[in-house]
C-alpha cells in the first residue's frame, strides 16, 4: 500500500484493505480484556503445579536424606535447630506462592457493575471491571512468582550449606551372628 500524495484519495482496493486492518484491530481490542483473564489463569495454574511439584519432590529430597544427623553433628555458633529450620523456610515460599497464585481465581464482586442496565455507557462499566479484575489477577500472579524465584534463592543456600556441613557420623552396623546348635540325634543301639 502506498501512501497517497496530499490532495490525492484512496483508490477502492487500499479503502478497502483499511477498512478490514482497523476492524480487525477493533475485534483484538474488544477481545483482550477476556482473553487477558484468561491468560492470567493458566499461568496461575502452570505456577500451582510448579509450586506443589516443587514442593513434593524437596521433602522427599529431605525425607529420605539424613540431614538432621548432619545437622546435630556440627558443632558451630548457630544452633543445629536453627539450621535445620533454614532448610524448611523454602517450604514457606512456597506457600506463599501459591496462595498468591490460588487468588488469581478468586472471585470478586463488582457492585458497580450491572449486567442488565441498559444505559450507553454500560459497556464501559463492564470493560473498566475486567480491566480492573485483570490488573488484581496480575499483581497476586506477580506476588506467586516472586515468591516462587525467592524459593530459588533459598534452594540454592540449603543446598550450598549442606555441601558445607560436615558428614554425618556413622555407627557400625551391627552385626548379629548366628551360631547354629548342632542336633544331637541318638544312635540306634543294637
Amino acid at each position: 500500500m502506498t501512501t497517497p500524495a496530499p490532495g490525492q484519495g484512496l483508490d477502492p482496493e487500499e479503502e478497502e484493505l483499511l477498512k478490514s486492518t482497523a476492524t480487525y484491530w477493533r475485534q483484538v481490542w474488544n477481545e483482550t480484556p477476556v482473553q487477558t483473564i484468561a491468560r492470567l489463569e493458566e499461568a496461575a495454574k502452570q505456577l500451582i503445579a510448579i509450586t506443589t511439584g516443587l514442593q513434593g519432590l524437596y521433602i522427599a529430597i529431605f525425607a529420605f536424606s539424613n540431614l538432621r544427623t548432619q545437622v546435630e553433628a556440627t558443632h558451630g555458633i548457630v544452633p543445629g535447630w536453627l539450621l535445620l529450620l533454614l532448610f524448611f523456610v523454602p517450604l514457606l515460599c512456597w506457600l506463599a506462592s501459591l496462595f498468591y497464585a490460588a487468588r488469581v481465581f478468586v472471585p470478586r464482586i463488582h457492585p458497580e457493575v450491572n449486567f442488565n442496565e441498559m444505559s450507553p455507557s454500560a459497556w464501559q462499566k463492564v470493560k473498566d471491571a475486567y480491566g480492573r479484575a485483570a490488573e488484581t489477577k496480575y499483581r497476586w500472579l506477580q506476588r506467586s512468582h516472586q515468591w516462587l524465584i525467592g524459593s530459588f534463592v533459598l534452594v540454592l543456600l540449603a543446598v550450598i550449606m549442606l555441601v558445607f556441613l560436615p558428614s554425618a557420623p556413622t555407627q557400625p552396623t551391627p552385626l548379629i551372628i548366628v551360631t547354629p546348635t548342632p542336633v544331637l540325634t541318638p544312635s540306634p543301639t543294637p
